[in-house]
């Protein structure tokens, strides 16, 4: 489920191949692409990950301590990792589909 947006990620690399870079299409794509990551990846990613540390600390008695922090630090990592990305693909749609500065002097002229 956390691989849902791959597939417009991949979408998005082939419409830049293909020459389609800041189409329509690859606009709509790119807002499926950061609606999903944001859905899937960091709301429901972090709830998942409260309910394993909640279960790791209701049950977790019979693993060692060691273990138990080891999930937390590799959980709160890709965590991290995954809103440093979702921040950078915001960046990279800004960058595409915002207009450059000599299409802004040609519509002020």
């Amino acid at each position: 489920m956390f691989e849902a947006s791959t597939i417009f990620l991949n979408m998005n690399w082939w419409m830049d191949k293909l020459g389609m870079t800041g189409s329509r299409l690859q606009l709509y794509n790119a807002c499926t692409l950061l609606f999903l990551y944001l859905t899937v990846r960091l709301i429901f990613g972090v709830y998942m990950s409260y309910h394993l540390f909640a279960d790791l600390d209701a049950n977790g008695s019979s693993m060692p301590i060691v273990l138990r922090y080891f999930y937390r630090i590799a959980n709160y990592s890709i965590i991290l990792l995954s809103y440093y990305w979702f921040y950078l693909m915001i960046a990279a749609v800004r960058k595409r589909f915002s207009p450059s500065k000599t299409d802004k002097a040609i519509k002020t002229e």
